[in-house]
């Protein structure tokens, strides 16, 4: 998690989906069916039918509506443009998937004239605005108190 330092033995995480702990090899998450192996959640091909359940921390957030990151859209030029941005963000998100499948977008939402885009992670936020901003052009703005988990990232074109 940005802004989180790994402590002495014995350091507990603020982070309420900071697991702190290993799960059982195999474990696959009952929602998403990604798996637990070799120390961290990947997608597998297979699971074996032996394999421990639970709920991997991308499931949980999703459940709880509990984002790790926001990307906000404002301005005139993004409702006219929407398909495109829309099409970039999705394949952002499989791209960080590929190396990262707990990197997810939790809901795409408009708000008072605005697009809300909700991560999983600070750093899915931070690359799907700089995506926008690097085809697009506009300002972009990254609000991140230090030590603060949770990113606001806005972007704007008029």
């Amino acid at each position: 998690m940005p802004g989180e330092r790994r402590g002495p033995v014995g350091w507990e995480s603020e982070n309420p989906y900071y697991e702190g702990r290993k799960h059982p090899e195999p474990t696959v998450c009952e929602r998403c069916g990604l798996v637990y192996r070799d120390g961290h959640w990947q997608r597998a091909d297979s699971v074996p039918p032996e394999a421990h359940r639970s709920v991997c921390p991308a499931c949980r957030r999703e459940m709880d509506r509990y984002p790790g990151g926001y990307l906000f859209l404002r301005g005139e030029y993004w409702p006219r443009h929407w398909d495109e941005i829309l099409n970039l963000i999705r394949n952002q998100e499989a791209q960080a998937q590929l190396s990262r499948p707990l990197h997810r977008i939790l809901w795409v939402e408009p708000h008072d004239g605005e697009m809300e885009i909700a991560t999983t992670t600070a750093h899915l936020a931070r690359r799907l605005g700089k995506a926008i901003h690097s085809a697009h052009k506009g300002e972009l703005t990254i609000h991140q108190p230090k030590g603060e988990p949770l990113v606001r990232v806005v972007w704007q074109r008029d």
